[in-house]
């Protein structure tokens, strides 16, 4: 049975300092979401209400704007994406 939760997952693979792939995860309540940008390099900025910007670069699988669209619409929640890397997680 699958549960309905308001979050969404990115997961990502990033190269360890040996260069060797990793796999991680992020995790976000939409609910916290306060805005989003897309941008012309398939790039998603999310700010967060707790003044937290996360930027996804999506690689050239999927994009950026109907991703922005299901989030905004509430379609993404329980839904995973694979990305290519976060490129930032940083607090203002």
């Amino acid at each position: 049975m699958a549960t309905h939760t308001p979050f969404i997952r990115f997961t990502y693979t990033v190269l360890n300092p040996n260069g060797l792939p990793q796999q991680n995860s992020w995790i976000v309540n939409c609910s916290y979401i306060v805005s989003i940008e897309a941008n012309a390099s398939n790039d998603l900025k999310l700010y967060l209400t707790n003044n937290q910007v996360i930027t996804v670069n999506l690689g050239s699988d999927l994009d950026a704007n109907n991703i922005m669209n299901e989030i905004l619409q509430m379609k993404a929640t329980g839904l995973e994406y694979s990305v290519y890397k976060i490129d930032s997680l940083e607090k203002t």
